[in-house]
């Protein structure tokens, strides 16, 4: 789909249900701790986490990923951005946080590091002390978008792992997995050899 479809409705999803109160409960109290900073939660994030049919449709898909939402966080990519959790796979190797930038704009970044807790000592295959990483990484430009992505591409590999010819996939799976080729066109770098 065209990123500029992606309006904050999830209108692609379908029936997203009315807002459960136990998630708004989660949301709420966020949502004031930002009003302090000046930043808000998006429309798209709250949809995600609050409204019933799509509350957990990513833990559904996710083999094993779960929602886990916590914030707001310090970003320690600089100290007037937030960040709030809400996404973890199932050994929270990699978590997903909502980047609340203090411009106003808002994004989805992935860390390996859990931001949530203090960092304990690590060490490495030889004893040594190995310190916490503090990257995070840009992986979408909305929480709808990283949605979208991770719904398609949860759905591809099941098709894969149940061996699906491409002929029965959904046309909208085939149209997000094309993105990926490059066209037969396109010349130098990346161009695979025939």
């Amino acid at each position: 789909m065209d990123e500029e479809s992606f309006v904050g409705d999830f209108a692609w999803f379908g029936d997203i249900g009315d807002p459960l109160d136990h998630r708004t409960a989660v949301t709420d109290p966020i949502a004031s701790d930002l009003a302090r900073d000046g930043l808000s939660l998006p429309a798209d994030f709250l949809a995600l986490i609050t409204r019933a049919n799509l509350h957990r449709c990513l833990d559904r898909e996710g083999g094993g990923a779960w929602t886990d939402v916590t914030g707001p966080l310090p970003s320690p990519v600089d100290p007037a951005d937030r960040m709030v959790l809400f996404f973890r796979d199932q050994q929270s190797c990699i978590m997903w946080y909502l980047y609340l930038h203090h411009s106003g704009q808002a994004v989805v970044v992935c860390s390996d590091r859990d931001f949530t807790v203090e960092p304990g000592l690590r060490y490495g295959p030889d004893c040594e002390i190995v310190l916490p990483r503090r990257e995070v990484f840009w992986t979408a430009p909305s929480v709808e978008i990283f949605a979208y992505r991770f719904l398609a591409e949860a759905r591809l590999t099941l098709a894969i792992h149940e061996k699906q010819r491409a002929g029965e996939l959904d046309p909208e799976l085939l149209a997000y997995l094309a993105h990926y080729v490059p066209s037969s066109s396109s010349e130098g770098c990346g161009r695979m050899p025939r």
